[in-house]
């Protein structure tokens, strides 16, 4: 039976992957080794904290975090500060002013591995699903269909980045090499209007302005990203320096448990990740109720993240493999 397509189709997978997540959330539950601690965890060394996140659905799990006072019963008072991408973040890291970024895998993984920074992952945040991410084209293009993408421009929310990477990933099957398109960069909130006014001829966009750009633009779908080898790929995280995370363990391990629950919520609870969302993106009900929904894992699988950093390799961000034990350690 062919798949919906569309903003209904998103709705309609919306809720099988959101099924579909509530049941291995629950069986995980069930089988689950861990035990838990015997008394009441250390409070945080550090209880107020700056968190720059790049605003979307990938940090819904911070959101709902700080919206129903889970960062407030581990101890923690949290500013959420909005960037444009978490690249830019490492510096104000550094210099002290921000504490935990929430942004792609990619950054962490590069400032590590350049010797900009010692990265540690303090928690998992978002993976790709089904519609969640696509390759947009405006009504009416002449472009209609991947091939039709050699030679065009392309917006993306930043060049050299995990967005750019899973881009060359779907280009590459129609034998279209990075250096035959045009990226620039663009927030994803603007890329509908920036489509809109022809600067670019195609938008690599995410939810929940993908569905904005469907019902207020028309925009529409060229091609899911979730698809091939880069199915259900690892897009996001929560990443702190490694001197933050010694320095700070309770406040680390705070946050991380916060984040955890938060990310169940989000995986389990639609009307929670609506709410959330609503409030965070200053969206409408009616994008929300269709919007696709990806996956928010509650722990951070190496093998998932070694992923991302052989991409990097293989697109040359990275001039060495990488091997992400070296940022997922204690």
């Amino acid at each position: 039976m062919p798949l919906p397509t569309g903003v209904a189709g998103r709705r309609s997978l919306s809720f099988i992957a959101i099924a579909a997540t509530t049941a291995i959330v629950a069986a995980a539950a069930g089988c689950g080794t861990t035990k838990a601690p015997a008394g009441d965890p250390p409070g945080p060394e550090k209880t107020t904290i700056t968190v720059a996140a790049v605003p979307g659905e990938g940090a819904a799990g911070l959101y709902i975090a700080q919206e129903q006072g889970l960062f407030a019963k581990a101890g923690l008072h949290v500013t959420i500060k909005t960037v444009t991408t978490s690249d830019t973040v490492i510096p104000d890291m550094k210099a002290g002013s921000v504490d935990v970024a929430s942004g792609q895998y990619t950054s962490y993984i590069l400032a590590d591995a350049k010797g900009l920074a010692r990265m540690r992952i303090l928690a998992a945040g978002y993976s790709l699903g089904t519609h969640v991410q696509e390759i947009m084209v405006a009504p009416h293009s002449k472009i209609s269909s991947v091939a039709g993408l050699k030679g065009a421009t392309i917006a993306v929310n930043a060049p050299d980045s995990e967005t750019t990477d899973l881009l060359y990933s779907v280009l590459a099957p129609y034998g279209i090499s990075p250096s035959e398109v045009h990226v620039i960069p663009f927030p994803f909130p603007l890329m509908p209007a920036m489509l809109a006014q022809g600067k670019v001829g195609a938008i690599y966009e995410i939810e929940p302005y993908l569905t904005e750009a469907a019902e207020q633009h028309g925009d529409e779908e060229l091609t899911d990203i979730d698809a091939g080898p880069v199915g259900s790929f690892p897009i996001s995280g929560y990443g702190v320096l490694a001197s933050w995370a010694a320095k700070y363990p309770h406040t680390a391990s705070a946050f991380a448990r916060a984040i955890q629950q938060a990310n169940a919520i989000a995986a389990t609870n639609p009307s929670a990740l609506q709410k959330a969302l609503i409030t965070a993106l200053h969206l409408s009900p009616d994008v929300t109720s269709v919007m696709a929904t990806g996956s928010f894992p509650t722990a951070t699988r190496p093998e998932q993240l070694q992923r991302v950093a052989n991409l990097m390799l293989r697109y040359g961000q990275l001039s060495q493999p990488f091997n992400v034990n070296t940022i997922t350690g204690p």
